[in-house]
C-alpha cells in the first residue's frame, strides 16, 4: 500500500512505541498495525484466473480501517451514500458548533464525553424549533458529526450539523423554516453545554471555570452556518467531506525527508496557506490522538432522522431507493478502480478476457478451494467406509442364518 502517511508510520512507529508505547491506547495500536499491513499478501488474498490462457492474478485483502488512507476513502464513500439515502428532499443548513479552548482538555481526558457535544447541539436546535410553536412541537431532522481536529491537527473537538430547513409538527406535516438566529443559538449553546459539563464534572468543582467562561464569552460560544445544502449531490459532497475522514490526507503533506514532515493548511480567518514543519514523531502523535475508540459513534442522528422515530416525514427522500441500490452495486473494489483509473483490474493482460474468482486464501486456513476439496474427499471416504461396514454386516448376517443349498 502506497502513501506518505503509511511511509512515515512504517519508518518511525517502532521508535514511537519504544518511547511512548505505555501511553498509547489499544485501539490506536490495532488501527496502526492494520494500516501498516494493509494489502500484504501474507494476510490473505483472492485469486482470479483467466479461463482462456490460464493467467492468474492475486488481489490482497485490505485492512478496512478508517485510519488507513486507502480504506478510509472507501469508508467515507459508503458513509456518504448511506447518509444521503436517509435525507429527505428539503433544504439543509450546515452548521458548526465549537467550544472554547479551556473545555477541550475535558474531552481528551475522557473521550466518552464527546457524545455530549452532538446531544447538546441537537437540544439547541430542537429548542429553537420548539419556540416557533409550542403547540406544534416541531421536530427537525439533524445529522451530527463529531470532529476532534482542526486544520492544524491540534485537539479541537467540535460538531458539524446538517439541519433540515424545516420541521414536522404535531398538526402540520411540514413547516419550512430557513431563518436561524445565530446570536441566540450561540448563547443557548453556551448555556446547555456548560450546564451539562457541570453535571459531568461536578457543579462545585466546575463553577469557577463556568463563571469565567460566561465572563469571557459574553456573546456565547461560537456557532456559525457554513452554508446551505440544496440537493442530493450537495449532500453527498458534504457528508463525504465531513464524515469519518482521517485527520489529514496524503495530499496535505508537502514534503517528507525521512525525519521531518511538512504539512499545509488554510487559515480559517485569513484564508492564507500556512506550511508547518514537524518532527516525524510529533506528526505521529498529532495524528493518532484523533483515532476514535472502537464502536464509538462519531455520527449521530436526531429528530426525524433518528432510528427510534416511527413516524417519518412523507417528504420524498433525496435519493430514490432504486437508484441507491444500483449505485451501491457499482461500489465494489472492481468498479471503484474502473471509475477512478479507467481500466478493468480483472481484464487479463495477456488475452483481454475477464478473469473469474478461482480461490480465496486465508493466512490461518490456507486455500478455501483446498479446504473444500479435502472436506469433500473426507466426506466421500466416510461414505465408502460406511458402505463397506454395511456390506460386512449384511454378509455376516446372511452367513449365520442361511446354509448353502446343495442339489
Amino acid at each position: 500500500m502506497a502513501g506518505k502517511i503509511r511511509e512515515i508510520f512504517a519508518d518511525h512507529w517502532d521508535e514511537f512505541m519504544d518511547l511512548y508505547g505505555y501511553r498509547v491506547r489499544k485501539v490506536v495500536t490495532q488501527d496502526v498495525d492494520r494500516m501498516l499491513n494493509c494489502g500484504d499478501y501474507s494476510n490473505g488474498y483472492a485469486e482470479y484466473s483467466c479461463s482462456s490462457c490460464g493467467e492468474k492474478k492475486k488481489v490482497a485483502f485490505r485492512c478496512k480501517s478508517r485510519f488507513c488512507t486507502s480504506c478510509g476513502k472507501i469508508y467515507v464513500d459508503e458513509r456518504a451514500e448511506n447518509m444521503s439515502k436517509k435525507l429527505i428532499r428539503v433544504g439543509h443548513r450546515h452548521m458548526v458548533f465549537t467550544i472554547p479552548e479551556e473545555l477541550r482538555v475535558y474531552f481528551q481526558k475522557d473521550r466518552k464525553r464527546l457524545s455530549i457535544l452532538p446531544k447538546m447541539a441537537y437540544e439547541v436546535i430542537r429548542e429553537w424549533f420548539y419556540k416557533r410553536s409550542k403547540r406544534e412541537n416541531y421536530t427537525p431532522g439533524v445529522v451530527a458529526i463529531i470532529h476532534t481536529f482542526g486544520r492544524d491537527l491540534k485537539w479541537n473537538p467540535h460538531v458539524h450539523l446538517l439541519v433540515t430547513e424545516g420541521a414536522q409538527g404535531r398538526i402540520t406535516e411540514w413547516k419550512k423554516a430557513t431563518y436561524f438566529s445565530y446570536e441566540r443559538l450561540r448563547k443557548s449553546w453556551q448555556k446547555v453545554l456548560l450546564d451539562e459539563m457541570g453535571e459531568q464534572v461536578g457543579r462545585r468543582k466546575f463553577k469557577p471555570l463556568k463563571d469565567k467562561l460566561y465572563q469571557e464569552y459574553k456573546e456565547g460560544f461560537y456557532v456559525y452556518g457554513a452554508g446551505k445544502v440544496k440537493n442530493a449531490k450537495a449532500a453527498t459532497h458534504y457528508v463525504g467531506r465531513y464524515t469519518g475522514r482521517p485527520a489529514i490526507a496524503d495530499s496535505r503533506i508537502v514534503k517528507y525527508d525521512g525525519e521531518k514532515v511538512s504539512i499545509f493548511y488554510k487559515d480559517h480567518t485569513s484564508g492564507e496557506r500556512i506550511e508547518e514543519e514537524l518532527d516525524a514523531l510529533e506528526f505521529i502523535k498529532k495524528v493518532i490522538i484523533h483515532i476514535p475508540e472502537r464502536q464509538f459513534k462519531m455520527i449521530r442522528y436526531y429528530g426525524i432522522y433518528a432510528n427510534s422515530i416511527k413516524k417519518k416525514s412523507k417528504v420524498i427522500k433525496m435519493v430514490h431507493e432504486k437508484i441507491f441500490e444500483i449505485s451501491k452495486k457499482y461500489k465494489t473494489w472492481r468498479k471503484r478502480i474502473q471509475l477512478s483509473f479507467g481500466h478493468d483490474p480483472l481484464e487479463c493482460k495477456k488475452c483481454g478476457e475477464i478473469m473469474v474468482l478461482s480461490d480465496i486464501v486465508y493466512p490461518r486456513h490456507g486455500s478455501v478451494l483446498e479446504m473444500i476439496r479435502e472436506r469433500e474427499m473426507g466426506r466421500v471416504d466416510d461414505e465408502i467406509e460406511a458402505i463397506k461396514s454395511q456390506h460386512k454386516s449384511i454378509k455376516a448376517l446372511f452367513q449365520r442364518k442361511y446354509e448353502p443349498l446343495y442339489v
